[in-house]
C-alpha cells in the first residue's frame, strides 16, 4: 500500500528497521495544519535557443568529463513570462543499454552540479541529464518562489520529450534526483506543475525546504519540529528574503508578519494548495536529523502530506522518509552513509510506472 517508511538508520537500530512518524512540531501541535487541496497544475514555459556547445563549461565535475553539453533558455512561466533564465545542460551517456533517464537539479540556486550517484548510475546503465542555472533558478523581479518553480518543471519537461535524450519514452525510466534547493526544483514540479505524469522514481536528497515557506519564516510558529526523535530547526534562511521577495522591514524570521504576507507565503509552498497523490511515482526523502537545516523538517511536512492523501491505496507503491544521525556520519545536509543507501533506491526504483 502507498504509505510511508522511515528508515531508523541510528545506533543500536538496524538499517532493516523502522519506527514511528513523529508528525509533530516542537511543541506538539500537528506539523501541517494545510488541507491537501488537489488543484490545477500550473502552466509550464518554453525552451528556446537549445545550443550544443563545443565543450563543456570549465568546473565541470571530473566524473563528467565524458560528458556534452547544451545551453537552454527558459522563457514564458506565468507572471515571470519575459524573465529569461540560462541554463547549462550536461548529458552523460550510460554504459551499456540505456534503462532510462535521471535528471538532477543541485541545491541554493542550483548553478552546480547535482553528482550523487552519477558513476554507479552511469554503470548501472542510465543516461543522466544534469542542469545547471545560470543564475538563482529561485529569483524573480518580483514573484515568489512558486512562480520560479516553472522553470525547473519546464526543463524536466524538455528532458522527457527532447528526442535527442529522453524521448517521451514510456518503455524506459524516467526519474529526477534533487540536492536541497534540487529537491525543491523537483518538489514543485510534483506538487505544482503536474511532473507526476512523466517521473517514475524521484530522490529528494536534503529536502526539499520549500514545503511550508510560511512556517519556515514566520517568527510567530514554533521555531522547531520533532523528526525522527530529533529536535531540528524549522527556520529558513536569510537567502528566502531575496527569492521570495518579501519586503523590509520585514524578512524571513520576523514576528507580526501581516495576515496577507503569511497567505502569501503559503501559496508559494510546495506542501500547500498542490496535488499530492503520485499514482505512478515512487517519492523518496533522504535526511540528516544531527545538526540539520530546516530541509529536513520541511522534508517531513511534504512526506507527511504525500501519505496522507495517498493512504489505503494499494496500487500505489511506498513513499520512504528516511532519516539518519549522526551515528551515520551525516551532518547538516550531508547525508553520509545515507547517500549509498540513496543510490541504491535510485537504481532499484528507477522503472518504468507509466
Amino acid at each position: 500500500m502507498r504509505g510511508f517508511v522511515i528508515a531508523c538508520i541510528v545506533a543500536g537500530c538496524g538499517s532493516s528497521s523502522s519506527t514511528t512518524h513523529d508528525a509533530s512540531l516542537g511543541d506538539g501541535s500537528p506539523a501541517s495544519d494545510a488541507p491537501a487541496i488537489d488543484a490545477p497544475a500550473g502552466s509550464l514555459g518554453t525552451v528556446s535557443s537549445v545550443v550544443d556547445l563545443p565543450s563543456c563549461p570549465t568546473g565541470i565535475p571530473t566524473a563528467l568529463a565524458g560528458a556534452t553539453c547544451k545551453q537552454i533558455t527558459i522563457t514564458g512561466c506565468p507572471g515571470i513570462a519575459t524573465e529569461a533564465i540560462d541554463a547549462t545542460v550536461a548529458i552523460l551517456s550510460p554504459t551499456g543499454t540505456a534503462k532510462g533517464t535521471i535528471v538532477h537539479f543541485s541545491g541554493s540556486g542550483g548553478e552546480g552540479y547535482e553528482g550523487t550517484g552519477m558513476m554507479q548510475y552511469q554503470a548501472a546503465g542510465f543516461q543522466q541529464v544534469f542542469v545547471a542555472w545560470a543564475t538563482d533558478w529561485e529569483q524573480t523581479t518580483s514573484s515568489g518562489i512558486l512562480a520560479a518553480g516553472c522553470r525547473p518543471a519546464t526543463a524536466l519537461q524538455w528532458a522527457w520529450s527532447e528526442p535527442t535524450l529522453h524521448g517521451g519514452s514510456t518503455t524506459t525510466a524516467f526519474c529526477g534526483q534533487g540536492f536541497s534547493g534540487g529537491s525543491g526544483q523537483l518538489g514543485y514540479a510534483l506538487a505544482r506543475y503536474g511532473e507526476g505524469s512523466l517521473l517514475d522514481f524521484v530522490n529528494e536528497l536534503s529536502g526539499p525546504p520549500f514545503a511550508r515557506i510560511d512556517l519556515g519564516c514566520d517568527g510567530d510558529d514554533p521555531a522547531s519540529a520533532t523528526v525522527c526523535g530529533a529536535t531540528d530547526t524549522m527556520r529558513l534562511p536569510g537567502s528566502l528574503d531575496t527569492w521570495e521577495n518579501i519586503q523590509a522591514p520585514l524578512h524571513c524570521g520576523s514576528t507580526g508578519v501581516p495576515a496577507d504576507e503569511v497567505a502569501r507565503w503559503q501559496n508559494d509552498s510546495i506542501a500547500i494548495g498542490g496535488v499530492y497523490d503520485y499514482p505512478h511515482t515512487d517519492v523518496e526523502f533522504f535526511d540528516c536529523t544531527y545538526q540539520s537545516t530546516a530541509v529536513t523538517a520541511m522534508a517531513q511536512l511534504y512526506e507527511q502530506l504525500i501519505v496522507q492523501t495517498e493512504s489505503g491505496d494499494a496500487s500505489t507503491g511506498i513513499t520512504g522518509y528516511h532519516c539518519f544521525t549522526q551515528a551515520d556520519g551525516c551532518m547538516g545536509e550531508g547525508l553520509g552513509n545515507g547517500s549509498t543507501m540513496a543510490v541504491d533506491a535510485m537504481i532499484a526504483g528507477c522503472v518504468p510506472r507509466h
